[in-house]
């Protein structure tokens, strides 16, 4: 097929990017950097907001882009499985093409561990871990023949250390006791130096130790039909949306004075990231590069104990089962 055709889908020479998480953050970053990227990529966005979905492909149409809007409530999978379908109609109608590359960076963090999914899981962990392998598994079918896929990492998988001490150190349990969110517990004051919020931050960097640990098995898969998988960690980016969930003064601190902590080493800025992430999920960086951990551009190893045969293959048949379970004809 030439470079355009009746339908405005160029197959010779122009990616097929997916992109979660378009609309604010990281996302919206990254959205920006594709939009002046001269390899004039196509895009298919994936955001639960409608409007800002909406207004994300309004841009990039705007910037003489072919792109493409599908709804996805990562807290629900019924919600992903209908996102893949969508997808899938798309590159069938001849809409779209196959994926070049999957930028799956959008996810949540949340204060504490008592929120749920649709399908009853904790919602830090049903967001990061379950939706993740839920969509990559509705994708996978999609992969062009060299796809690249970049899953989102995070420095808190290697514990408080990485993170300048904000996060609590990840926890690890079964799957199944990650994803059975707490019961019956109400905010506390501090104790003994202790916030209330511990549970939700070590839940978050749980699910990144867990979506990292899991990462090695999808490469695996992936690597034995020539596509390749890497994580992304972004580095510390503070100034995002995904501190929402603090209360007010503290998101305010988040937002307002934390982007001050861009100049200290392991911490960065949404634009500088994004150059980063997008150079690596489109081969200019790192073109042969698979099951790696890179950090804001930087290869790095991950933490050894997501390489654990008997964690990787637990996460992925809890996931699997789960996925099933939602939805049986998707397994």
């Amino acid at each position: 097929m030439t470079e355009t055709d009746t339908t405005g889908v160029g197959r010779a020479s122009r990616p097929t990017v997916l992109l979660t998480g378009p609309t604010s953050g990281i996302g919206a970053a990254v959205l920006d950097r594709l939009l002046r990227h001269s390899g004039r990529p196509h895009l298919v966005l994936l955001a639960r907001h409608a409007p800002g979905l909406d207004a994300a492909v309004a841009r990039a149409r705007a910037a003489g882009l072919v792109a493409h809007g599908v709804r996805v409530d990562l807290s629900d999978l019924a919600s992903v499985h209908s996102a893949t379908a969508r997808v899938r109609d798309l590159i069938e109608r001849d809409h779209a093409a196959l994926l070049d590359s999957l930028i799956l960076n959008a996810g949540i963090q949340l204060t504490d561990r008592r929120q749920v999914s649709a399908q009853g899981h904790e919602l830090t962990f049903a967001v990061n871990v379950l939706a993740q392998y839920a969509l990559l598994r509705g994708l996978e079918p999609l992969l062009a023949p060299a796809a690249h896929v970049v899953l989102p990492g995070s420095s808190t998988h290697r514990g408080k250390r990485a993170s300048f001490g904000l996060v609590p150190d990840p926890a690890w349990q079964a799957p199944q006791q990650l994803a059975t969110p707490d019961v019956g517990l109400v905010e506390r004051p501090n104790v003994a130096g202790a916030s209330w919020r511990e549970p939700g931050g070590s839940a978050y960097a749980t699910s990144k130790l867990s979506l990292v640990t899991l990462s090695h098995e999808w490469a695996a898969r992936l690597g034995s039909s020539g596509r390749r998988l890497n994580v992304y960690d972004p580095g510390l980016v503070a100034g995002t949306g995904l501190g929402r969930a603090m209360k007010r003064y503290e998101y305010w601190v988040w937002r307002r004075i934390m982007p001050a902590m861009s100049l200290l080493p392991g911490a960065t800025t949404p634009a500088r990231t994004a150059r980063h992430l997008v150079a690596l999920a489109l081969g200019e960086n790192h073109a042969t590069l698979h099951d790696a951990y890179v950090e804001i551009g930087r290869i790095r190893a991950a933490e050894p104990v997501t390489f654990d045969p008997a964690r990787r293959q637990a996460l992925w048949d809890w996931c699997q089962s789960a996925s099933v379970l939602a939805h049986p004809a998707a397994g």
